[in-house]
């Protein structure tokens, strides 16, 4: 799949099978964050892998709403350090190459919310650095390509000014 497939078919999945991501696929999907462009190269984000059941539990324990983690074969936390520059949008940047790295092989994910606080000390995170997000992933129940209803092009991206019609070929 090229990009531009995965990201025209990638959809947040919350539901996932049974089925094992092998390492060989772990390594390509955290090789694909580690890939990212980073704020001034700083690459100062940190991947937190977590596949033990219990501690993926207690994940879903720590979560307003993310209480399907526990359905997920593998959960990343991302961690970056907030005294740099750019530390969130690097985190973000990180965990969308892993996203689609991930989709392109088959893999689906989802980023969830939690309670910050609760995961540090569930996961050793150093007070030096922010827990940014966790995302889920795992192979999807059923074989998915999204069709996402997103607003025209038009009503989103203008020329030169806001709100200034863009015009293309």
């Amino acid at each position: 799949m090229d990009v531009i497939d995965a990201m025209d078919t990638r959809l947040e999945l919350r539901e996932y099978s049974d089925e094992s991501i092998d390492d060989e696929t772990l390594r390509t999907i955290l090789e694909a964050g580690r890939q990212a462009s980073s704020g001034k190269n700083l690459q100062h984000w940190r991947f937190v892998v977590v596949r033990d059941e219990d501690v993926m539990a207690e994940l879903a324990d720590r979560s307003p709403t993310g209480g399907w983690i526990d359905g997920a074969d593998v959960a990343v936390a991302m961690c970056t350090d907030p005294d740099l520059p750019y530390h969130d949008i690097d985190a973000g940047r990180a965990v969308t190459h892993m996203q689609l790295a991930a989709w392109a092989v088959g893999v689906g994910s989802c980023i969830y919310t939690v309670e910050q606080a609760a995961v540090d000390e569930l996961l050793g995170i150093p007070e030096d650095y922010h827990l940014s997000l966790v995302v889920g992933f795992g192979y999807p129940v059923e074989e998915v390509r999204g069709h996402k209803n997103r607003a025209p092009l038009a009503e989103i991206a203008f020329a030169d000014r806001f709100g200034e019609p863009l015009e293309l070929d």
